[in-house]
């Protein structure tokens, strides 16, 4: 019985330490588990559904799809050939003075016969009554001339607006990024309801979307920079905390945590898998 107890206690003493170190090996995996467990997927830093502000028929296409193209540039065109006729047609019409001109020399008549008859009115070789009726016509040609000069500002204001509406044919980049697909093809219509041309997306710096555990809440602050790894490269690279929601989802009890990464140089792609490290103690 005696030769028996040590066998059991050295039994014990084992089995308490192979506990010991086994709850400390959880401990460690736990604390791995908890960083790159939280995973997302990179995407565009933003991406847009190019639309066109009036209806037409697309002419051409300036860029390829997966071609870059810069903010402001030209992405698709639309016909313009009755708009163009109608912008030539405003264009003459507010370069015309024809009527500004005849109203002014009918102006100058009047006030020269204004001044003739004032001559003689003083020499009573004129009457009030045509002194009065000078007057009034002169009044007339005033009035005729200052609508002479409204007219042209309303043709000149319309040959603007036309102008202007020159560029609506021109459906340009919002801003540099890459274009993913197009939507309509040459010769197809676009008008209300299906007015998207093409999608453009930025992928200058990629966003990735976490799902933050409430109890690593406080390791992630606002601009702290942490480390996305990409899976399909293994790798590790330097992001930034652009965005943290205030209060968890109510259904998993996680904060969203948006993580911004540079990729200037176009070598990271959009749809890898990620995982969130280097978080702040």
């Amino acid at each position: 019985m005696s030769s028996g107890l040590p066998f059991v206690r050295l039994s014990l003493g084992v089995g308490l330490v192979s506990l010991l170190a086994a709850t400390s090996a959880v401990g460690q995996t736990a604390r791995y588990d908890d960083e790159f467990a939280i995973q997302g997927f990179s995407q565009p830093y933003r991406q847009a559904a190019v639309a066109s502000p009036i209806s037409g028929i697309v002419s051409s296409r300036d860029v390829r799809e997966g071609q870059t193209a810069i903010a402001g540039q030209c992405l698709v065109r639309l016909d313009s050939a009755v708009h163009d006729a109608r912008l030539q047609s405003a264009k003459v019409a507010a370069s015309s003075k024809g009527d500004v001109a005849i109203a002014k020399s009918e102006l100058q008549v009047r006030l020269n016969r204004l001044s003739r008859v004032k001559q003689l009115a003083t020499r009573s070789h004129a009457t009030q009554i045509e002194v009065s009726q000078a007057h009034e016509d002169v009044t007339i040609a005033r009035a005729s001339l200052l609508r002479a000069e409204e007219r042209v500002k309303q043709q000149e204001a319309e040959y603007l607006r036309l102008l202007a509406e020159s560029e609506q044919h021109r459906i340009c980049a919002p801003f540099s990024g890459v274009i993913v697909e197009f939507d309509k093809q040459i010769g197809e219509y676009v008008g209300p309801g299906e007015a998207t041309v093409c999608t453009l997306a930025d992928l200058s710096r990629l966003s990735v979307e976490f799902m933050l555990p409430s109890h690593l809440r406080k390791r992630v602050q606002l601009d702290s920079k942490v480390g996305v790894v990409f899976t399909t490269t293994g790798k590790t690279h330097a992001g930034s905390v652009q965005f943290v929601s205030p209060y968890p989802r109510g259904d998993s009890q996680t904060y969203t945590v948006k993580v911004v990464v540079d990729n200037k140089e176009g070598k990271l792609n959009a749809g890898v898998r990620c995982l969130l490290r280097n978080l702040d103690d």
